[in-house]
């Protein structure tokens, strides 16, 4: 993404954005903009792509590592992983889950 010129408050040094064609700063500096300012200066020009490819997934389509399993449940073989830090951050962190054929999910017992 490129920046081009901002414009920072000339009393306090906060950057100023404009609204409606003028700037205020919260300390009560205030100017007025035209819209050659505004393109100029407050315009974003992101990344533009025209052979990027959109890929549309399904619920079945999981994003996760796999692991081979045994699911209590359905007797599947194939598991999704993932590990969350669901205590203080000086405990180990919880690892799940979840089989790929039935979708039951568990606490990892590692």
């Amino acid at each position: 993404m490129v920046f081009n010129d901002m414009e920072f408050c000339p009393d306090c040094g906060a950057m100023l954005m404009p609204k409606k064609g003028i700037i205020r700063c919260r300390c009560g500096f205030e100017k007025s903009l035209s819209n050659e300012d505004i393109k100029k200066q407050y315009y974003m020009d992101g990344e533009k792509n025209p052979e990027a490819k959109v890929i549309v997934t399904d619920s079945n389509n999981v994003a996760l590592p796999t692991t081979t399993i045994t699911c209590y449940k359905c007797g599947g073989t194939k598991g999704y992983w993932w590990t969350v830090q669901t205590r203080s951050a000086d405990e180990a962190p919880t690892n799940f889950i979840r089989c790929a054929k039935c979708g039951n999910t568990w606490r990892s017992s590692n």
